[in-house]
Order: C-alpha cells, then sequence, then structure tokens
C-alpha cells in the first residue's frame, strides 16, 4: 500500500499526532507499506526546519524509508530559508498539487488532524 499523511496545522501537539501516527503505521504488522509520505503545507511547514520540535523524529522517519516532502509555497509564505530545512526534506511546488497526484496515483490519504 502507499499512503500519504498531510498535516497543515502549526499546533506541535497536532504535529506529534501525525509522526506517531506514521510510526504506529509502519509498525503495524498487518499492513504492507510499499511507500509513506509525511506531507506539510501551510503553518506545518516549520515541522520540517532544523531545530524544530520533532526535528530528530523527522530525520529518524528518513531513515525509515518515509519520504518528507514540503510545500515550496509554504515555505515562501513563511519566509524560511531552503537552508533551514532538514536534509531529508524534498520540495514540491505546491503540496495540494502534490496531494492530488499522490491520490490520483493511488496513495490513500490520511489528514493529521
Amino acid at each position: 500500500m502507499q499512503v500519504v499523511f498531510h498535516v497543515s496545522s502549526g499546533d506541535v501537539d497536532d504535529w506529534k499526532h501525525a509522526v506517531q501516527n506514521v510510526r504506529n503505521l509502519l509498525e503495524d504488522e498487518t499492513a504492507d507499506v510499499d511507500d509513506a509520505v509525511l506531507l506539510a503545507n501551510g503553518g506545518a511547514i516549520w515541522l520540517f526546519e532544523a531545530g524544530a520540535p520533532l526535528s530528530e523524529k523527522i530525520r529518524g522517519l528518513g531513515s525509515t524509508g518515509v519520504r518528507c516532502v514540503g510545500c515550496r509555497n509554504s515555505v515562501r509564505g513563511h519566509d524560511i530559508a531552503k537552508s533551514d530545512l532538514l536534509s531529508n526534506v524534498e520540495l514540491v511546488p505546491s503540496g495540494v498539487g502534490e496531494l492530488t497526484r499522490l491520490q490520483s496515483d493511488g496513495y490513500a490519504y490520511l489528514k493529521v488532524p
């Protein structure tokens, strides 16, 4: 299965919820996960900044094969330098565009929260 977790909230508790949901899926022995994506846009783009709360957990997700995808529009809108993002973060032109592409390609969509 392929799945995309979408987080757009700037609330750190929501980020924690999103990361835990990703981990729960990866640890579920009954789920055969081929590809997992954690996509952040809006206020959640801060989740991917180096030194942000949970930055070590986000780095850890990268080592499990989870792709961390950030919205370039959100990066620009929040005036974040690309160099300030974690090294395992891939930027896409727009988060919503990427979400629609992934869903069109058969990815399950999970909004957190």
